[in-house]
């Protein structure tokens, strides 16, 4: 599988960035994130052993989910689950066992590039094209396209799960709920004085 050098591999801020949703999911928001098809893939480290939370976009054909990493065998959650096959998958509040493996068979990588286009095709087509190193794609054309890409094969199984997943915790709720009522009653106790303040004034 090749990797495009015009998606550099993330480091400093943009780590940072695409780190975001798993505080996402920590703080329970991952129903909404869910909803945006990205879901938390916990792989066991390779040379430590210790679980690795990973936040990444997703597809679902049947029973199976679909991922695709945009820099090859690159990053550490697929090298990872190369040694380890054994995952935990976390869609929303739903957490699994499951086991993961390569997508060798072109037909069935094609099928999961259509399942990524089918969402957004220009933006979607746009990306495929600057993976593959082509000056556009379609439809029709990505059949030529699918070994560029590095396509993983999510298999839930029925047990106990063997790595934890990120955890949820919901303190923060208070506080911020606390501070938007007391905005909220701030504000309306301003728009209260304000015709006040004109009417004293006229």
């Amino acid at each position: 599988m090749t990797t495009d050098i015009s998606f550099p591999y993330p480091a400093g801020f943009l780590r940072k960035l695409l780190r975001l949703p798993i505080l996402g999911y920590r703080m329970g928001l991952g129903g909404l994130l869910d909803a945006m098809q990205i879901m938390v893939l916990t792989t066991r480290g390779r040379s430590s052993g210790l679980p690795r939370h990973t936040a990444i976009e997703y597809r679902q054909h049947g029973s199976k989910i679909y991922l695709v990493s945009v820099w090859g065998d690159r990053p550490h959650w697929y090298r990872n689950l190369l040694k380890c096959p054994e995952v935990t998958i976390q869609q929303g509040g739903r957490v699994r066992a499951a086991t993961a493996e390569q997508v060798t068979n072109s037909g069935e990588a094609l099928r999961v590039l259509h399942l990524f286009r089918r969402r957004a095709p220009s933006i979607y087509d746009s990306i495929i094209a600057r993976i593959s190193a082509r000056e556009s794609i379609d439809s029709r054309s990505l059949h030529e396209v699918t070994d560029n890409f590095t396509i993983v094969r999510i298999v839930p199984r029925a047990g106990e799960v063997k790595l934890p997943p990120v955890p949820v915790d919901a303190r923060w709720v208070i506080p911020v709920a606390a501070v938007g009522i007391s905005t909220a009653l701030l504000l309306a106790l301003l728009q209260l004085r304000a015709p006040r303040s004109k009417k004293h004034a006229g």
